[in-house]
């Protein structure tokens, strides 16, 4: 077996950082902690967490194994928790929850409304309801609802400390991202920066206005060198 080299191994430790998607084996519902599982929750096979919209808000793309069925009409609905770990508030645990202190909460019904819960501080707040096409469930709330806007700019620069984790649930039975643990990071989405702001020239690490300073620069050392040589 080779041996990967130091420059293989620096590239994969810098390219970690990037994979911001989780995924989650296939077929591993099991009952909720140890009680044993009864129902038939969606089976979770990937999940993403993004800040978008110029850091205002927190996105989450849920993919499951099959389409999803909402309103769920056969026994309970079933739910959708993210749980969140906000370092500057104090965590609980309960049940098969650990070391959380946010949940946002989909439950299967008629209006399927965005719910978020501070449990520490108990309270509460209501959004939106996710969008669903087929397999996937995309959830987005404001950033302001999960952490402190200090400065009342419509950001939340908290978003980035959080860590999360998905527990899908359907009576007793769950199926948890990973161990179940808020361990899972934030990426930036495409849409983090205004679509109108112009992208850097990242090929040589200049924008686009210090290559027209240096032109011109350029273009005047010129003209000053032809004037003189003209007298």
């Amino acid at each position: 077996m080779s041996r990967a080299g130091p420059a293989r191994r620096a590239a994969l430790i810098a390219i970690v950082p990037l994979l911001v998607a989780a995924s989650d084996p296939t077929g591993d519902v099991a009952g909720c902690g140890d009680r044993p599982g009864a129902g038939t929750p969606p089976d979770l096979v990937d999940a993403r967490g993004e800040i978008v919209e110029l850091g205002t808000s927190a996105r989450w793309t849920l993919t499951f194994a099959e389409a999803l069925t909402v309103p769920d009409a056969v026994g309970r609905p079933f739910r959708v928790d993210i749980a969140i770990r906000d370092p500057d508030v104090p965590p609980l645990s309960f049940g098969y929850y650990t070391d959380v202190n946010r949940l946002v909460r989909v439950d299967a019904t008629v209006a399927h409304e965005t719910e978020i819960y501070l449990l520490p501080e108990r309270g509460a707040n209501v959004f939106n309801p996710p969008i669903i096409e087929g397999a996937t469930m995309t959830i987005q709330i404001p950033g302001r609802t999960l952490s402190a806007d200090e400065d009342l700019t419509g950001t939340s620069p908290g978003l980035e400390a959080l860590r999360w984790t998905v527990i899908v649930r359907d009576g007793r039975a769950c199926d948890v991202l990973g161990d179940g643990r808020p361990t899972e990071r934030f990426g930036v989405g495409s849409d983090a920066v205004g679509e109108d702001e112009p992208a850097a020239d990242t090929r040589s690490g200049l924008s686009i206005w210090w290559l027209v300073a240096g032109a011109a620069v350029a273009a005047l050392g010129i003209a000053g060198y032809v004037v003189r040589r003209a007298r």
